[in-house]
């Protein structure tokens, strides 16, 4: 896919402990070259660190972006849209896929 100053970036937020090879996520990555936001520790992901790495990705792109989320990458996308200036803005769209219980553990500790 050719990109353009219009054609929205995708960034893929992947759940707690990231996504395998074998996720659908990782297989559109592959596919299609969208772009992976990192955590610094997927076992002991952290809200703070999750969001700054979003937002930093969200100034990086130059173009607007979509958001496809799953899991845990769900709550994350939902927290920082709330609170990033930058989401009316840069933000054309997002795909929530199989958001978790957040109060249920081991995930509770989390956010």
């Amino acid at each position: 896919m050719t990109e353009t100053a219009s054609t929205p970036r995708v960034l893929l937020l992947p759940g707690w402990q990231n996504s395998d090879a074998q996720h659908w996520q990782s297989h559109w990555e592959q596919r299609y070259g969208y772009t992976r936001v990192q955590q610094h520790d997927w076992q002991r992901p952290l809200r703070g660190d999750g969001s700054a790495q979003l937002q930093e990705a969200v100034l990086d792109s130059p173009q607007p972006v979509v958001l496809v989320a799953h899991s845990l990458g769900c709550i994350l996308t939902a927290w920082w849209a709330a609170h990033s200036p930058l989401a009316p803005t840069k933000v054309r769209g997002a795909l929530l896929v199989a958001p978790p219980d957040v109060a249920a553990e081991p995930l509770c500790h989390i956010l």
